[in-house]
């Protein structure tokens, strides 16, 4: 059986989860937003903040893993793009004067020319932070359920003239689980790929082109079963919604929260 991957809701009794959808989803912007520039002392709260939610909301670390797994090839992307350095790439009679004496200490010298220690050490800054901001995301669709998520975009955008609140949350809500749902069905292909032909050549080409296919084929199956369950049960968005006010002293302690993030942004 596959296993779980990000974006569910992980039912737990915690007093993280208990918290508002929208206390969580202004917390998770505030701490993005931390994330913007690059500061060390920011960073480190934000981690320190992210390991504090995730063991109080009783939450399994192997989730994060398999979300930095599944995110891997971008992140290794994004270092080697920003690492490398079209400055220090040494001149074409040097690299073959390199290669021709098959000298391996003069070829890693001309490698990590190409990587400078600040252009790396700024690279590293920059997927700390990108995986920081996937982690706080995947905690935030652990603990909270989709309909609070889409009542807290209802009421987010309620105010707001000319705009259908009602099915932009119902969409948001429908997309992420559908995402969520996608990840799992991946899985499932992969595994009964492996089950089924785990002793043939490993053919990279025609195993994505079967895995997508039969993705294809889940999502068109998934979008028909949702559509009509929403028929089925009388879906209408002229229907209104009764969502309690905000608490007050969880919009206090956020105007805190975000002094205190303001304030570690000028150090």
């Amino acid at each position: 059986m596959a296993r779980r991957l990000a974006l569910h809701y992980v039912p737990r009794s915690s007093f993280v989860h208990a918290l508002d959808a929208r206390t969580k989803l202004f917390a998770v912007l505030l701490l993005s937003s931390a994330l913007l520039r690059p500061n060390r002392l920011a960073l480190a709260v934000v981690t320190l903040g992210l390991v504090v939610a995730t063991a109080a909301a009783r939450l399994p670390w192997a989730l994060l893993w398999r979300t930095y797994r599944g995110w891997l090839p971008f992140f290794l992307l994004v270092f080697l793009v920003q690492a490398f350095s079209l400055n220090h790439v040494p001149s074409k009679s040097a690299m073959y004067e390199i290669f021709k004496s098959f000298n391996p200490l003069g070829a890693w010298r001309a490698v990590s020319s190409l990587f400078p220690h600040r252009e790396v050490f700024r690279a590293l800054d920059t997927v700390w932070r990108l995986g920081l901001m996937v982690s706080w995301a995947v905690v935030f669709t652990a603990v909270t359920p989709p309909r609070d998520l889409q009542h807290a975009v209802l009421w987010l955008l309620r105010p707001l003239p000319f705009f259908s609140s009602r099915r932009i949350a119902v969409m948001v809500a429908l997309s992420l689980r559908f995402f969520a749902q996608l990840l799992d069905d991946a899985e499932h292909i992969r595994l009964a790929e492996r089950a089924r032909s785990g002793d043939r050549p490993f053919r990279p080409f025609r195993r994505l082109r079967t895995t997508l296919s039969a993705l294809f084929r889940k999502a068109l199956a998934h979008s028909e079963t949702t559509a009509l369950a929403m028929a089925a049960r009388g879906y209408r968005e002229d229907v209104a919604v009764d969502i309690p006010p905000w608490p007050t002293r969880h919009g206090a302690a956020l105007g805190l929260w975000a002094i205190g993030l303001a304030a570690l942004q000028l150090f």
